[in-house]
Order: structure tokens, then sequence, then C-alpha cells
């Protein structure tokens, strides 16, 4: 097969392009190999990144942006947040909740003030979509502010209140 002088930009690892001139046809193959995340700085080497944990960005982020006083503070409060609401142990989230806790849903905006109202409502406030977004957020792709740490697309805010990280706002 003839081949036109032509140029190849390489996109990713795994995709290549090349355009030939002067006809402009353009093919593209995929390479199978598998590949790794990794991440370059100008003066690290190239080092693969765990998914599921908290980068090194997150964690600066959760202690000069959140407010948290150090890493574990978070990573301990929602490894036993998460573990009670998988169990379904309304008292351990009750101790886990800012109170009055805000709970905004589609219809009104309400609060919670204490730990016996929110084990009472406890099923009307964890829904199945607030117990999910919970369930299936991953340690990486947590979005940290300066209200906190945004689980889901905003079902559950957690944050440190009198120096104690807690649920303080769900919306549902």
């Amino acid at each position: 097969m003839k081949r036109n002088k032509g140029i190849t930009i390489v996109m990713t690892s795994m995709l290549a392009v090349t355009i030939s001139m002067p006809t402009f046809s353009a093919s593209a193959q995929t390479d199978t190999t598998p590949s790794t995340v990794s991440t370059v700085s100008s003066t690290e080497t190239t080092t693969p990144v765990k998914a599921d944990q908290l980068t090194a960005e997150q964690q600066k982020r959760l202690v000069s942006v959140a407010g948290f006083d150090n890493v574990k503070q978070f990573t301990g409060f929602y490894a036993n947040l998460r573990r009670a609401v998988a169990k379904g142990n309304k008292e351990a989230v009750a101790q886990r909740i800012s109170y009055p806790l805000v709970i905004n849903s589609s219809t009104k905006k309400r609060s919670i003030l204490n730990a016996s109202q929110f084990v009472t409502e406890y099923n009307t406030i964890m829904t199945a979509k607030v117990k999910k977004a919970l369930a299936n957020q991953r340690m990486d792709e947590l979005f940290i502010r300066d209200m906190g740490v945004m689980i889901g697309d905003g079902e559950l805010w957690i944050a440190p209140v009198n120096n104690k990280p807690g649920i303080y706002a769900i919306n549902q």
C-alpha cells in the first residue's frame, strides 16, 4: 500500500490520528496495551495514582480550605459515616450530624434540631438518593471548598463545626 507523506498527531497513549496530505484522509488507530494513571510534575518522576484515595491536592485542601485539623480527622469520620449508613445504624449516623441539620428538598427547607428528631425521621431524611450518593462517592473525586466537602452532587455536605466534623446539610 502506497502512503502519502503525512503528519501523525498523538492525542493520547491510546489514540493516534494520521492526516495524509493532500487528500486529508484521516484514520484512527487504537492501542490496546494497558495504561496506568499517573501524575507528573517537573521535579518528580511518574508515579501511579491509586484509585479511590485522596490526592495530595485534596489532602492539602481539607486542611487549608475546608478547615479540618488534619486529613485523618476527615477520613476517619467519612469511613465511619459510610459504614454506619450502610449498616442502617441510625444512632451512629445521628452522632455524625452537626445540629441543627438543614434538609433541603424540592418542596421545602427544614431543620432537624437534635439526634432524637434525626433518628425518628431517619427514613425520610436518608433517602435512597442520599444513601446512593454516599455509597458511590469516590475519595479521589471529592469536591472540597471553603464550605466543606460535598458528597455526590451536593446530597451531603460535611465540614468541621466547633472543631468536630459533621454533616451540616442534606439536599434531597
